[in-house]
């Protein structure tokens, strides 16, 4: 097997003085480079690392980080415009979560690796309201891509994902979202108390169609008893005492599934 060299420059302590404008930094090694509140305009960065840096209250327009490896560096207060950031990889980085907001890739599949990325990052850096922003991110992008893998009509999807593939996909996506009502796949502790509300409310109701000599309000106050484990007037029968009781176990755990998830974060 013949092998190419494949040397990176390496530029290292280095101060940028002064404004940078189309300038080609692709493929190098940047250690150790400062610049505070500087602009940098139609910049390539793409595949190149970037360790130790410090861009703290810098501008970037229309600049390429696509495949950039960026490491130990503080992008603290830096703004991005047009910015590209497709198959980027962030471990231990200042940066602000507005990040999360503003700069994902419009393609949803790259957008949810990136946030995979700097999910994990934020976790380094100790920013644990951003590690459950990105969370929460992640998942509605990974149910977006679910959902147009199995259903877009576009050429892309249509001609990576054929036949049992897409059928598989759809069936994904389905388990995605019957997760995401029930508890927001593990992301919604409003989710799993909606869920609640939503079974008392739905068991009453079809309480009351089967037994016309119950009113409403009755019927509501008899499952809401009977679900917290409080006899009830008049009393359910035994099997749907033993549903509810199941159903407010199995919802429990959800909600300390997520409360322990969150807490572990921290």
């Amino acid at each position: 097997m013949e092998l190419i060299d494949h040397a990176k420059p390496v530029v290292e302590d280095k101060e940028i003085p002064a404004d940078v404008s189309s300038h080609d930094l692709a493929q190098q090694v940047l250690r150790r480079v400062f610049a505070v509140r500087k602009t940098f305009i139609d910049v390539s960065f793409k595949q190149s690392e970037l360790s130790d840096c410090y861009f703290r209250n810098c501008r970037f327009i229309r600049c390429d980080f696509t495949g950039c490896c960026i490491r130990r560096c503080n992008f603290r207060g830096s703004q991005y415009e047009d910015c590209k950031f497709q198959y980027s990889t962030w471990e231990h980085t200042q940066l602000d979560d507005e990040f999360l907001e503003r700069c994902l890739p419009s393609e949803e599949n790259l957008a949810r690796d990136l946030v995979r990325s700097l999910r994990v990052n934020f976790g380094h850096i100790g920013n644990y309201t951003a590690v459950n922003k990105a969370a929460s991110i992640e998942v509605k992008l990974t149910g977006r891509h679910l959902f147009n893998a199995a259903y877009s009509k576009q050429s892309y999807y249509r001609s990576k994902y054929k036949g049992w593939d897409r059928v598989l996909h759809a069936a994904r996506h389905a388990q995605w979202k019957a997760l995401d009502l029930v508890w927001g796949n593990g992301e919604s502790i409003f989710r799993v108390l909606l869920t609640g509300a939503t079974t008392v409310v739905l068991w009453a109701t079809i309480l009351v169609w089967t037994n016309q000599q119950s009113t409403w309000p009755q019927s509501l106050a008899s499952v809401v008893y009977a679900f917290w484990g409080v006899k009830s007037n008049p009393p359910l029968p035994d099997y749907q005492l033993i549903l509810l009781t199941v159903v407010r176990f199995v919802l429990f755990g959800l909600f300390m599934a997520i409360l322990v998830k969150r807490l572990a974060r921290r």
